[in-house]
């Protein structure tokens, strides 16, 4: 006996709550309903709920200011200096055999890398404090101590490499800094060490760029044009595809800097979350549940570039020596992910 794959009528296959007769197995037109709602009010809250960048200032952030070190004077082989994220860390690192004193903000002793390459930390020293946040924030009182008292050293690190926060390198504000010149300096600094007991100041720079084109949104324009005129599985096939590039080059750069300055991944992980959904979705052989899947990896997709929507008004990306593909990316992956969005829900609304 055949039966027909609609049952008119029957309760068993109805949406609940209305009389519109549907497919054996199909999802209710009221959870689809819900479903769009929910999600659109997930994005939208995203959008305008959800800071740029992260609530710590701990890790690299992406920014405007670059520092640069200078030189080191005396020079010596004994140590090397750097700066990592743009401005954020001083990271000086100590050959073997040697041993390097740093002065803090009082003149007090700071840290000490000893000739095995231990790394030490005066556990009394307000600069330590001081240094726990790019700003200098802290919950933590500033230690009181006599100038005469002898340091209180604490094994923080190995190696002979320690990077920290210097309030000295970077501008100590989150409001735009102007330029002295027409090179765009800042201000110029110096840190204070002893090498081997050798009075030492490792000197450098700090210089505002200018901040990189908006133009790079134009490519969303394109970018969801080709989502619309494409098939569904194609339109399907190129989100995947985006937000796999998008989560690659998000972990090179979260993988290219050193543990202290690494933010938690989370535009990365959400944009692979995004391709797991959606070559989940291709699998599908249902439409309901493939639209719905879908619509999940375009969400994800969509919040990924929410998340860091701060790399695109920002000179210098943590981890990235040319940010050019993510500035490229990041405009794609929004014009297919709106696209994409719209489509599924208005076909998973259009369902009988």
């Amino acid at each position: 006996m055949e039966v027909s794959v609609r049952l008119v009528g029957s309760a068993a296959f109805k949406a609940v709550g209305t009389s519109d007769p549907r497919p054996a197995g199909s999802i209710p037109v009221h959870l689809r309903h819900f479903f769009v709602r929910r999600v659109l009010v997930l994005v939208v809250a995203l959008f305008v709920v959800w800071p740029s960048g992260a609530a710590s200032a701990d890790p690299a952030q992406p920014g405007n200011t670059e520092s640069i070190v200078d030189r080191i004077d005396p020079s010596t082989d004994a140590v090397t200096a750097d700066i990592v994220g743009s401005d954020a860390f001083l990271r000086m690192r100590v050959a073997p055999g040697h041993e390097v004193d740093v002065t803090g903000y009082d003149d007090e002793p700071y840290l000490k890398v000893g000739k095995d390459g231990t790394v030490y930390l005066n556990e009394w020293s307000p600069t330590g404090v001081l240094n726990e946040s790019r700003y200098g924030g802290s919950q933590d009182p500033l230690p009181e101590y006599d100038a005469d008292q002898e340091p209180v050293w604490k094994k923080i690190g190995s190696g002979g490499t320690v990077m920290w926060h210097d309030h000295r390198v970077h501008w100590m504000s989150p409001l735009t800094p102007a330029a002295i010149d027409d090179n765009g300096l800042v201000q110029q600094w110096f840190v204070a060490v002893n090498v081997d007991g050798v009075p030492t100041t490792i000197s450098g720079s700090l210089y505002i760029r200018d901040a990189p084109a908006p133009w790079w949104w134009i490519l969303a324009v394109p970018a969801g044009l080709l989502a619309y005129i494409a098939t569904s599985r194609w339109r399907r096939v190129g989100a995947v595809v985006v937000a796999a590039l998008l989560s690659v080059v998000g972990l090179v750069a979260y993988l290219s800097l050193p543990n202290e300055a690494r933010e938690f991944p989370a535009t990365s992980l959400i944009a692979l979350f995004g391709v797991v959904v959606g070559v989940v979705a291709l699998a599908m052989k249902r439409s309901e549940i493939r639209q719905a899947l879908a619509a999940g990896s375009a969400v994800a997709l969509l919040t990924a570039v929410i998340l860091s929507r701060d790399v695109m008004s920002h000179r210098f990306v943590p981890g990235l020596d040319n940010p050019w593909m993510i500035r490229a990316i990041m405009p794609v992956a929004l014009g297919v992910s709106v696209l994409a969005l719209w489509k599924e829900l208005n076909a998973l609304l259009r369902a009988k």
